[in-house]
Protein backbone atom coordinates (compact mmCIF):
# COMPACT_ATOMS: atom_id res chain seq x y z
CA UNK A 1 0.00 0.00 0.00
CA UNK A 2 2.64 2.90 -1.21
CA UNK A 3 0.20 5.48 -0.48
CA UNK A 4 -1.15 4.32 3.10
CA UNK A 5 -1.83 7.72 4.88
CA UNK A 6 -1.54 10.14 2.19
CA UNK A 7 -4.36 12.18 0.84
CA UNK A 8 -5.38 12.93 -3.00
CA UNK A 9 -7.64 15.54 -4.18
CA UNK A 10 -8.70 15.00 -7.89
CA UNK A 11 -10.32 17.33 -10.19
CA UNK A 12 -12.91 16.08 -12.39
CA UNK A 13 -13.65 12.74 -10.59
CA UNK A 14 -16.77 12.08 -10.90
CA UNK A 15 -16.36 9.87 -14.48
CA UNK A 16 -13.88 8.63 -17.13
CA UNK A 17 -10.44 9.06 -16.60
CA UNK A 18 -10.41 11.17 -13.17
CA UNK A 19 -12.53 8.42 -11.84
CA UNK A 20 -9.75 5.89 -12.93
CA UNK A 21 -7.35 8.01 -10.88
CA UNK A 22 -9.44 7.70 -7.84
CA UNK A 23 -9.96 4.19 -8.16
CA UNK A 24 -6.06 3.63 -8.70
CA UNK A 25 -4.81 5.35 -6.29
CA UNK A 26 -7.36 4.25 -3.32
CA UNK A 27 -6.20 0.96 -4.72
CA UNK A 28 -2.42 2.07 -3.29
CA UNK A 29 -3.93 2.97 0.33
CA UNK A 30 -4.58 6.76 -0.55
CA UNK A 31 -7.30 8.24 1.25
CA UNK A 32 -9.92 10.41 -2.06
CA UNK A 33 -10.81 13.86 -2.44
CA UNK A 34 -13.61 13.33 -5.40
CA UNK A 35 -13.79 16.84 -6.89
CA UNK A 36 -16.58 17.76 -9.70
CA UNK A 37 -19.12 20.26 -10.99
CA UNK A 38 -21.19 17.71 -10.94
CA UNK A 39 -20.76 14.59 -8.52
CA UNK A 40 -23.06 12.74 -10.57
CA UNK A 41 -21.77 13.40 -14.32
CA UNK A 42 -20.97 9.36 -14.50
CA UNK A 43 -25.20 9.86 -15.29
CA UNK A 44 -24.89 12.02 -18.36
CA UNK A 45 -23.27 9.65 -20.23
CA UNK A 46 -24.46 6.39 -18.87
CA UNK A 47 -21.34 5.33 -17.67
CA UNK A 48 -21.23 2.05 -15.81
CA UNK A 49 -20.20 2.44 -12.31
CA UNK A 50 -19.83 -0.49 -9.68
CA UNK A 51 -21.54 1.55 -6.73
CA UNK A 52 -24.07 4.12 -6.34
CA UNK A 53 -21.98 6.88 -6.26
CA UNK A 54 -18.00 7.15 -7.23
CA UNK A 55 -17.42 8.27 -3.95
CA UNK A 56 -19.00 4.79 -2.68
CA UNK A 57 -17.21 3.19 -4.88
CA UNK A 58 -13.57 4.43 -3.19
CA UNK A 59 -15.38 3.83 0.23
CA UNK A 60 -15.85 0.24 -0.51
CA UNK A 61 -11.70 -0.38 -1.19
CA UNK A 62 -11.48 0.81 2.67
CA UNK A 63 -10.32 4.20 2.09
CA UNK A 64 -11.62 7.38 3.21
CA UNK A 65 -13.55 9.02 0.57
CA UNK A 66 -15.53 12.83 0.20
CA UNK A 67 -17.56 14.52 -2.64
CA UNK A 68 -16.51 18.09 -2.90
CA UNK A 69 -19.04 19.86 -5.82
CA UNK A 70 -16.99 22.99 -7.22
CA UNK A 71 -16.18 24.49 -10.45
CA UNK A 72 -12.30 24.50 -10.80
CA UNK A 73 -12.92 27.32 -12.92
CA UNK A 74 -14.04 29.58 -9.90
CA UNK A 75 -11.23 30.75 -7.74
CA UNK A 76 -13.38 31.43 -4.58
CA UNK A 77 -14.87 27.86 -5.41
CA UNK A 78 -11.71 26.44 -5.45
CA UNK A 79 -10.23 27.97 -2.59
CA UNK A 80 -13.34 26.74 -0.79
CA UNK A 81 -12.57 23.37 -1.65
CA UNK A 82 -9.27 23.02 -0.53
CA UNK A 83 -9.82 24.12 2.72
CA UNK A 84 -12.73 21.56 3.37
CA UNK A 85 -10.74 19.29 2.31
CA UNK A 86 -8.12 20.37 4.68
CA UNK A 87 -10.52 20.65 7.48
CA UNK A 88 -11.55 16.96 6.78
CA UNK A 89 -8.29 15.31 6.32
CA UNK A 90 -5.74 18.15 7.85
CA UNK A 91 -3.21 17.73 4.55
CA UNK A 92 -3.63 17.19 0.75
CA UNK A 93 -0.64 15.44 -0.75
CA UNK A 94 -1.75 14.73 -3.68
CA UNK A 95 -3.27 17.13 -6.45
CA UNK A 96 -4.57 15.59 -10.26
CA UNK A 97 -5.73 18.24 -11.95
CA UNK A 98 -7.94 16.26 -14.13
CA UNK A 99 -11.22 18.31 -14.72
CA UNK A 100 -10.73 20.62 -18.44
CA UNK A 101 -12.49 20.08 -22.01
CA UNK A 102 -13.26 21.93 -25.15
CA UNK A 103 -15.96 24.49 -24.88
CA UNK A 104 -18.02 25.28 -27.90
CA UNK A 105 -18.44 22.85 -30.96
CA UNK A 106 -15.39 21.17 -32.55
CA UNK A 107 -16.09 22.57 -36.12
CA UNK A 108 -15.76 26.20 -34.43
CA UNK A 109 -12.69 25.90 -32.71
CA UNK A 110 -10.54 27.03 -35.52
CA UNK A 111 -7.42 29.46 -34.58
CA UNK A 112 -8.73 32.40 -36.82
CA UNK A 113 -12.47 32.16 -35.93
CA UNK A 114 -12.91 30.81 -32.26
CA UNK A 115 -15.34 32.80 -30.66
CA UNK A 116 -13.77 34.67 -27.23
CA UNK A 117 -16.58 33.10 -25.43
CA UNK A 118 -15.43 30.00 -26.21
CA UNK A 119 -11.73 30.88 -26.11
CA UNK A 120 -12.22 32.06 -22.09
CA UNK A 121 -14.52 29.29 -21.71
CA UNK A 122 -11.94 26.40 -22.59
CA UNK A 123 -8.90 28.77 -21.25
CA UNK A 124 -10.53 28.40 -17.85
CA UNK A 125 -11.58 24.95 -17.56
CA UNK A 126 -8.33 23.82 -18.56
CA UNK A 127 -5.27 26.83 -17.73
CA UNK A 128 -7.07 28.58 -15.37
CA UNK A 129 -8.53 25.66 -13.49
CA UNK A 130 -5.09 24.21 -13.33
CA UNK A 131 -3.39 27.24 -12.11
CA UNK A 132 -6.55 27.79 -9.33
CA UNK A 133 -5.88 24.11 -7.64
CA UNK A 134 -2.17 24.25 -7.87
CA UNK A 135 -1.71 27.63 -5.87
CA UNK A 136 -4.67 26.49 -3.75
CA UNK A 137 -2.76 23.20 -2.50
CA UNK A 138 0.64 24.93 -2.62
CA UNK A 139 1.16 26.74 0.83
CA UNK A 140 -0.37 23.26 2.59
CA UNK A 141 2.40 20.85 0.89
CA UNK A 142 5.13 23.37 1.09
CA UNK A 143 4.46 23.42 4.93
CA UNK A 144 4.38 19.61 5.02
CA UNK A 145 7.69 19.66 2.53
CA UNK A 146 6.34 17.10 0.44
CA UNK A 147 3.65 16.95 -2.35
CA UNK A 148 2.68 15.50 -5.97
CA UNK A 149 1.20 17.15 -8.15
CA UNK A 150 0.11 16.08 -11.91
CA UNK A 151 -1.78 18.10 -14.37
CA UNK A 152 -3.58 17.10 -17.83
CA UNK A 153 -2.71 18.03 -20.84
CA UNK A 154 -3.45 16.28 -24.42
CA UNK A 155 -1.94 16.10 -27.93
CA UNK A 156 -3.26 18.65 -29.22
CA UNK A 157 -0.92 20.57 -26.84
CA UNK A 158 1.80 19.30 -28.74
CA UNK A 159 0.95 18.98 -32.50
CA UNK A 160 -1.51 20.80 -34.36
CA UNK A 161 -4.81 18.41 -35.37
CA UNK A 162 -5.52 17.75 -38.78
CA UNK A 163 -7.82 20.19 -40.23
CA UNK A 164 -6.92 22.82 -37.54
CA UNK A 165 -9.76 21.96 -35.28
CA UNK A 166 -9.28 22.09 -31.80
CA UNK A 167 -6.68 25.19 -31.64
CA UNK A 168 -8.65 26.73 -28.63
CA UNK A 169 -7.91 23.58 -26.57
CA UNK A 170 -4.85 23.27 -27.94
CA UNK A 171 -3.67 26.41 -26.97
CA UNK A 172 -4.97 25.79 -23.42
CA UNK A 173 -3.27 22.66 -23.23
CA UNK A 174 -0.11 23.63 -24.38
CA UNK A 175 -0.47 26.52 -21.66
CA UNK A 176 -0.86 24.01 -19.08
CA UNK A 177 2.53 21.82 -20.39
CA UNK A 178 4.32 25.76 -20.04
CA UNK A 179 2.72 26.36 -16.50
CA UNK A 180 4.19 22.59 -14.82
CA UNK A 181 7.35 23.19 -15.68
CA UNK A 182 7.70 26.89 -14.49
CA UNK A 183 5.74 25.20 -11.15
CA UNK A 184 8.01 22.72 -11.11
CA UNK A 185 10.86 25.15 -11.00
CA UNK A 186 9.85 27.28 -8.18
CA UNK A 187 8.26 24.19 -5.80
CA UNK A 188 11.39 21.26 -5.85
CA UNK A 189 13.25 23.06 -3.10
CA UNK A 190 10.20 22.16 -0.87
CA UNK A 191 9.73 18.78 -1.43
CA UNK A 192 6.88 18.75 -4.34
CA UNK A 193 7.07 17.32 -7.90
CA UNK A 194 5.08 18.83 -10.18
CA UNK A 195 4.54 17.05 -13.80
CA UNK A 196 1.92 16.23 -16.46
CA UNK A 197 0.64 13.95 -18.48
CA UNK A 198 -0.66 14.36 -22.29
CA UNK A 199 -3.32 11.63 -23.93
CA UNK A 200 -3.98 11.27 -27.16
CA UNK A 201 -7.12 9.21 -27.85
CA UNK A 202 -9.00 7.72 -24.78
CA UNK A 203 -12.03 5.36 -25.05
CA UNK A 204 -14.75 7.50 -22.47
CA UNK A 205 -17.95 7.08 -22.68
CA UNK A 206 -18.57 10.91 -23.43
CA UNK A 207 -15.69 10.52 -26.56
CA UNK A 208 -17.73 6.85 -27.85
CA UNK A 209 -21.36 8.75 -28.05
CA UNK A 210 -20.22 12.37 -29.41
CA UNK A 211 -16.62 11.19 -31.73
CA UNK A 212 -15.73 7.63 -31.81
CA UNK A 213 -19.60 6.20 -32.84
CA UNK A 214 -21.04 9.40 -33.61
CA UNK A 215 -18.55 10.41 -36.58
CA UNK A 216 -18.52 7.90 -39.21
CA UNK A 217 -14.87 6.18 -40.03
CA UNK A 218 -13.23 8.32 -37.42
CA UNK A 219 -12.90 5.74 -34.95
CA UNK A 220 -10.75 3.77 -37.81
CA UNK A 221 -8.66 7.08 -38.82
CA UNK A 222 -7.63 7.29 -35.10
CA UNK A 223 -6.32 3.57 -34.49
CA UNK A 224 -4.39 4.17 -38.24
CA UNK A 225 -2.53 6.75 -35.79
CA UNK A 226 -1.87 5.11 -33.14
CA UNK A 227 1.27 1.98 -33.43
CA UNK A 228 -0.05 -0.11 -30.58
CA UNK A 229 -3.53 -0.33 -32.69
CA UNK A 230 -6.24 0.80 -29.87
CA UNK A 231 -7.22 3.66 -27.92
CA UNK A 232 -6.23 4.09 -24.43
CA UNK A 233 -8.23 3.37 -21.67
CA UNK A 234 -8.67 5.41 -18.92
CA UNK A 235 -6.89 3.54 -16.92
CA UNK A 236 -3.91 3.66 -18.94
CA UNK A 237 -3.64 7.46 -17.95
CA UNK A 238 -4.12 6.22 -14.07
CA UNK A 239 -1.30 4.06 -14.64
CA UNK A 240 0.66 6.86 -15.62
CA UNK A 241 -0.44 9.15 -13.00
CA UNK A 242 0.76 6.53 -10.33
CA UNK A 243 4.50 6.47 -11.62
CA UNK A 244 4.50 9.78 -10.53
CA UNK A 245 3.02 10.47 -6.79
CA UNK A 246 4.54 7.23 -5.72
CA UNK A 247 8.13 6.58 -4.95
CA UNK A 248 9.05 5.34 -8.72
CA UNK A 249 8.66 8.98 -9.74
CA UNK A 250 11.01 10.50 -7.09
CA UNK A 251 13.47 12.37 -8.70
CA UNK A 252 11.16 13.10 -11.65
CA UNK A 253 9.54 16.61 -12.16
CA UNK A 254 9.03 19.29 -14.55
CA UNK A 255 8.21 16.42 -16.96
CA UNK A 256 5.45 16.09 -19.48
CA UNK A 257 5.17 12.32 -20.57
CA UNK A 258 2.89 11.22 -23.73
CA UNK A 259 0.17 8.35 -22.77
CA UNK A 260 -0.72 7.97 -26.49
CA UNK A 261 0.74 3.86 -27.40
CA UNK A 262 2.66 6.03 -30.02
CA UNK A 263 0.50 8.62 -31.78
CA UNK A 264 3.18 11.18 -30.94
CA UNK A 265 5.75 11.25 -32.86
CA UNK A 266 7.98 14.63 -32.50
Amino acid sequence: MKLKGKVALITGAARAIGRAHALRLAGLGADILINDIDLESFREFEEGIGAATVVDEIRAQGVECIGIAADVTDKEQVESMVQEALDAFGHIDILINNAGGLAGEVLESFASSVSEDDLRATLDRNLMGTLFCCQAVAPSMKTLGWGRIVNTSSQAGLQAQQGGVYASYGAAKAGVMAYTRYLAQELGAFGITVNCLVPAYVKTRRLEVLVYDAIPGVKEQLLGQIPLGRLAEPEDVAKAAEFFVTDLGDYITGQCLSVCGGAIRS
